[in-house]
């Protein structure tokens, strides 16, 4: 599972990375039905506790899918833990340092001395520090994408979120440009209105939520239906 998500990466494909959103071992395993490459188990903004995380993994191994978990610090011993867990690889947020993306990658070669080749670091780009100093965070080796967080990295540059906003959509496309003239996997939260754009401009790791999938499948059977 995890050599095959990075085959695809390796070899310029994209991968589908799902935020199943609830915490809920079943829905991870219908995932591995679609056409879904990883699910991202969300412990920095999302409910998961680290033994439903735990689940959650097995029912991925059971669906032949990749398991990434999101963590809510970069501190080495929660990625020991959670890494524990069975999980696949790890999602690093609000970096603002590349000695801290360093530092977790050291953390997983210690956590695996033999095998740390086959779990996945991605690292979120979010804050103004990280995006200023994002050579230095391709210099960093060990990480298999580099994940855009649009909505915090608006935030950060003082447009409340607003992702859309001229001045942040110049800075995300910089980024992916950055990142993809030095030969990395560029990552970032998609949507059915985005997702040609960045697929264009060369992103891999494409990241949605299932409730979005939900949102679609509904309208798309609502239209199937009479007008009443």
């Amino acid at each position: 599972m995890v050599e095959g998500f990075k085959t695809k990466l390796r070899h310029g494909q994209t991968v589908t990375v799902i935020n199943p959103d609830h915490p809920n071992p079943s829905l991870v395993e219908f995932l591995g039905r679609l056409s879904v490459d990883a699910v991202f188990v969300d412990c920095e903004q999302g409910s998961a506790d680290v033994e439903t995380v735990e689940n959650m993994g097995r029912a991925a191994r059971l669906a032949k899918l990749t398991s990434i978990v999101r963590l809510f610090s970069s501190e080495d011993w929660v990625i020991e833990r959670y890494l524990g867990r069975g999980m696949d690889g790890i999602v690093i947020p609000r970096l603002e340092r590349s000695e801290q993306a360093a530092q977790a990658v050291e953390a997983v070669r210690y956590c695996y001395p033999r095998d740390a080749e086959q779990k996945i670091v991605v690292v979120q780009i979010e804050t103004r520090p990280a995006l200023e100093t994002l050579n230095e965070f391709l210099r960093v080796d060990g990480i298999d994408a580099y994940f855009i967080g649009p909505v915090d990295l608006a935030k950060d540059l003082g447009f409340a979120g607003d992702f859309r906003q001229a001045e942040v959509q110049e800075a995300i496309d910089g980024a992916i440009a950055t990142i993809r003239d030095t030969g990395k996997v560029a990552g970032i939260l998609v949507d059915r209105d985005n997702v040609r754009r960045y697929v264009d401009r060369g992103v891999q790791f494409l990241y949605t939520h299932v409730n979005e999938y939900l949102t679609y499948g509904a309208e798309e059977f609502t239209r199937l239906l009479p007008e009443s």
